[in-house]
C-alpha cells in the first residue's frame, strides 16, 4: 500500500475513533483549548501593557537608559524605590565628561541631565493666608477692600475661638492656653478692628499686623505640609526629548531661568481646595469606580467630611461675594433661616452645610453646581502658576536649604494624567536643583558672606566659647531686653509714632536667571540617554559601559526597566505568574492526555488485536494514536486561539478601562486597546499540539505493543 494511501486511511481511521470516543476528544480538546486561549489572551496582553508600560516611564522620565554613579549605595528608582524614601543613588561632580563620551555612539541620540529629591513646601496656615490678604489690602488703601478683608480675619478669629475652647477641655489649667484664648478674645472684641480700618499708612499699621502675624496666626497650627518629589533638569533637553510633557496652565519654563514647573496631579490632590477635592474623589469612586456612597464606609466618611467645610469657603468670601453666594443658594432651596446665631454669615454657613450634605441621589448635581457657582468665587488652588513658594531642603551635609521658586506652570504627562506614580513628579531648573541639594554656587557664598559680615560671626575655639557667647565673668545668664519682654501693642494706635522695629534684615542675592552654559556641565545625580533604535537598546548598553570604563569614567548603566524601580519590575513579575499558570495547565493537560490514552488502549485491546491479526504492522497502531491525539490537539488548540483572537479583537475596540491610578500608569493612559500579536496566535497553538503530540508517544508505543492474540483471549 502506498504511502499516500496509508496517510489517508490512519486519518480516516482517526476521525472514526475521535468520534467514537467522544468523551476522551472532549476532554484533550478542552484542556488544549483553555491552555491556548490563555496563552494567547495573556501573553498579548502583557506584551501590550509593557509596550504601553515602557512608553510610560521612556517618555515621561527615564529614557532608555540611565546612568549612575557607581559608588551608590541605593540602585536608582525614577518611579520609588523599595521604601519610597530619600535614596542615595550617588552623583557626578560634573556629569560634561560622560556626556561626552555617551554622545559619540552612534545609536545615541540624546543625553539628558537629571538629579531627583524630595523638598518640603510650606504653606502656613488659613489665617496667614487672610492675613497677607489683608495686607495687600491696606497697601491698596481702599477701605471697603480693608473692610471686606477684616471681616474674613475676623471669621477666622471666630474659628479659632471655638478651636482654642476645645483644646481647653483637655488642657484645662494652662497658663498658655488662657493667655492665648485672651489675646484671640481680644481681638472679637467690640471695635477691635475700628483704628484697623482709619490709619493712614501701611506704617501705622504695621505693630497690629505683627501681632496678628506672631501670636494670633501660630495658634492655628500649620498645614499639614507637603513633601514634594522633583527632578531637577536642562529644561531645554528635557522638553525636546520627552514627549508626554505637556503644560496645562501658564508657561514652560525658559531656559536660563528659575522656578518650578509644578505637576498637575499634585496640585489637584494636595493643593486644592478640600470641599473640592471631597468632590472629585466621591466622584471618582462613584461614577468611575462604581462605588455608592451608601454602605461603603470610605466614600459615607467623605461625604460626611464635606459639610464641615463650610468655614473654609466663608473665610474666603468678601462681603459682596457672600451675598451673591447666599441668594444663590436661595434661588437654588437652601434658605437658611433656621442658621444658629444671627447675621448674613451665619445663614451662609448654614446654606453651605446644607448643600454640601450629599449622597448617592444628589452627588452630581451639587459637584456640578459647586464647580458653577462657588469654585469661580473661592481660591479653588492654593497655588497657581505666576505665583512664588518656598521650597525647604535638607541638603546632603544636613542643613535647611530654602530656596524661592516661582511656578511658571502646571503640567502633566500625557495620557497619564490621572496616575499617582507619573503625578508625584514637579520639575525644576537643574541649577536650582543644585542649591537645594547643597551644592554652593559664586552667588550663595557671597550671601553667606554678607550674613556672616552682617552679624559679626567669628571663629571662636571651644574652650574659649562661654566668653565669645557670654563675655568674662558671666554667670551663664542673660538680661532680657525690653523689647522682648514689651506687650505687643494690640492696636496701631498704641505704636508711638518713633518707634521702629529693629530686625536683621539679609536681601538675598539669588538671581532670577542664570547662564545657560551653567546646566552644560557640572552637578548631576543622574542622565538619561535616548536612543535613536530602540532594538539595540542591550547592545547599545553593553558597548556604553565598555566606552565609560576605557575612558576611565566608571558608571552603571541601566536599562529604562530597572531605572524606574518596583514598577519596572510588574511586568516580569505578571510574566513570571502567567506562564506558570500556563505551565501548570500544560502539565495537567499532559498528563490527562497520557492516561487517557493509557486507558483507552486497555478499552481498546480488542480492536487493536484484531488490527494486528489482519495485518496492521506496529507502526501503523503507533502512527494512528499519535494521529488521533495530534487532531485533538490541533482542533482544539485553534478553536482555543480562535477564540482569543475574537476576544482581543473585541477588546480593541472598546478597550479595558483602568481600574486604579497604577493601572492607569501600565496602560499608559485610561483604557488599553491591546491588539492581536499574530506570531503568539499562531506559534503557541501549534506548539501546544506537537508537544501534546509527542508526549502521547509513551501511550501510544504501549498500544502498538497489543498482540493479535491478546485480541484472541479477550474474545474467549
Amino acid at each position: 500500500m502506498k504511502s499516500a494511501e496509508v496517510a489517508s486511511l490512519l486519518f480516516q481511521v482517526a476521525l472514526r475513533n475521535l468520534w467514537l470516543y467522544k468523551v476522551k476528544t472532549l476532554v484533550i480538546g478542552a484542556l488544549l483549548a483553555a491552555g491556548s486561549f490563555l496563552a494567547i489572551v495573556g501573553l498579548s496582553l502583557l506584551s501590550n501593557v509593557e509596550k504601553s508600560m515602557r512608553e510610560s516611564i521612556i517618555e515621561s522620565v527615564a529614557g532608555h537608559l540611565q546612568i549612575q554613579s557607581m559608588k551608590a549605595k541605593d540602585s536608582l528608582a525614577l518611579f520609588g524605590g523599595e521604601f519610597f524614601g530619600r535614596a542615595d543613588v550617588g552623583s557626578f561632580a560634573d556629569f560634561a565628561p560622560y556626556r561626552d563620551v555617551i554622545l559619540k555612539h552612534p545609536n545615541v541620540d540624546a543625553f539628558v541631565p537629571m538629579g531627583l529629591d524630595i523638598a518640603i513646601l510650606g504653606r502656613g496656615n488659613e489665617m496667614d493666608d487672610v492675613l497677607d490678604a489683608l495686607r495687600a489690602g491696606i497697601a491698596t488703601g481702599d477701605k471697603r477692600l480693608v473692610r471686606d478683608r477684616v471681616d474674613a480675619v475676623v471669621f477666622q478669629l471666630g474659628q479659632l475661638s471655638l478651636e482654642l475652647a476645645e483644646r481647653r477641655k483637655i488642657s484645662a489649667g494652662d497658663a498658655d492656653a488662657a493667655a492665648q484664648e485672651a489675646d484671640v478674645e481680644r481681638m472679637l472684641a467690640p471695635g477691635a478692628f475700628d483704628d484697623l480700618l482709619s490709619v493712614p499708612s501701611e506704617r501705622e499699621a504695621e505693630p497690629f499686623l505683627q501681632f496678628l502675624e506672631t501670636k494670633i496666626a501660630p495658634l492655628s497650627g500649620e498645614k499639614m505640609p507637603i513633601y514634594l518629589g522633583y527632578l531637577g533638569t536642562d529644561m531645554g533637553l528635557y522638553t525636546a526629548n520627552f514627549k508626554k510633557y505637556r503644560i496645562v496652565e501658564g508657561e514652560g519654563l525658559p531656559q536660563g531661568e528659575r522656578g518650578i514647573m509644578l505637576s498637575q496631579k499634585i496640585r489637584e490632590t494636595q493643593l486644592k481646595n478640600l470641599a473640592a477635592r471631597l468632590f472629585d474623589k466621591l466622584d471618582k469612586r462613584v461614577n468611575k469606580s462604581g462605588v455608592r456612597i451608601a454602605g461603603d464606609a470610605e466614600n459615607e466618611r467623605t461625604a460626611a467630611d464635606l459639610p464641615r467645610q463650610y468655614s473654609t469657603i466663608v473665610g474666603q468670601l468678601d462681603r459682596a461675594r457672600a451675598a451673591a453666594l447666599s441668594e444663590k443658594l436661595s434661588v437654588a432651596g437652601f434658605r437658611g433661616e433656621d442658621a444658629p446665631g444671627s447675621g448674613d454669615v451665619a445663614k451662609l454657613g448654614a446654606q453651605l452645610k446644607a448643600f454640601l450634605t450629599v449622597n448617592d441621589e444628589n452627588l452630581n448635581e451639587r459637584r456640578t453646581w459647586f464647580y458653577a457657582n462657588v469654585a469661580p468665587l473661592i481660591r479653588l488652588y492654593q497655588i497657581n502658576a505666576g505665583e512664588t513658594v518656598t521650597l525647604r531642603s535638607y541638603t546632603r551635609s544636613g542643613y535647611i536649604k530654602s530656596l524661592p521658586m516661582k511656578v511658571h506652570g502646571i503640567f502633566s504627562f500625557e495620557g497619564i494624567e490621572d496616575s499617582d506614580l507619573a503625578g508625584a513628579t514637579n520639575i525644576i531648573d537643574l541649577v536650582s536643583f543644585r542649591e537645594l541639594y547643597g551644592q554652593m554656587n559664586a552667588a550663595s557664598r557671597a550671601e553667606l558672606e554678607a550674613m556672616r559680615a552682617q552679624v559679626g560671626v567669628k571663629d571662636v575655639s571651644a574652650e574659649t566659647a562661654e566668653d565669645a557667647l557670654f563675655g568674662s565673668g558671666s554667670s551663664g545668664s542673660v538680661e532680657s531686653s525690653s523689647a522682648a519682654t514689651s506687650e505687643v501693642p494690640a492696636s496701631p494706635s498704641d505704636v508711638e509714632k518713633g518707634d521702629v522695629l529693629k530686625t536683621l534684615v539679609v536681601k538675598p542675592v539669588l538671581p532670577t536667571s542664570f547662564n545657560p552654559e551653567e546646566v552644560r556641565s557640572g552637578l548631576a545625580l543622574n542622565a538619561a540617554i535616548k536612543l535613536k533604535d530602540f532594538s539595540k537598546l542591550e547592545k547599545t548598553r553593553e558597548e556604553l559601559t565598555l566606552a565609560l570604563k576605557s575612558a576611565g569614567l566608571e558608571a552603571k548603566v541601566i536599562d529604562w526597566q530597572t531605572a524606574s524601580g518596583l514598577v519596572g519590575q510588574f511586568v516580569n513579575i505578571t510574566r513570571g505568574v502567567l506562564i506558570f499558570a500556563i505551565v501548570i495547565i500544560f502539565v495537567v493537560a499532559l498528563v490527562i492526555i497520557n492516561n487517557s490514552i493509557i486507558v483507552g488502549t486497555f478499552n481498546r485491546i480488542q480492536e487493536i488485536g484484531t488490527m494486528r491479526a489482519i495485518g496492521a504492522q506496529r507502526s501503523f497502531v503507533l502512527n494512528l494514536f499519535l494521529a488521533e491525539t495530534g487532531i485533538t490537539s490541533l482542533i482544539g488548540a485553534f478553536l482555543g486561539a480562535a477564540g482569543a483572537v475574537v476576544l482581543l479583537v473585541s477588546l480593541s475596540r472598546v478597550g479595558i478601562p483602568a481600574t486604579s491610578d497604577i493601572v492607569t500608569f501600565l496602560f499608559s493612559g485610561p483604557r488599553l486597546f491591546p491588539s492581536v500579536r499574530w506570531p503568539v496566535a499562531v506559534g503557541a497553538p501549534v506548539a501546544m499540539a506537537v508537544m501534546a503530540t509527542l508526549t502521547s508517544v509513551y501511550a501510544a508505543r504501549h498500544a502498538a505493543k497489543v498482540q493479535p492474540v491478546e485480541a484472541m483471549q479477550e474474545k474467549e
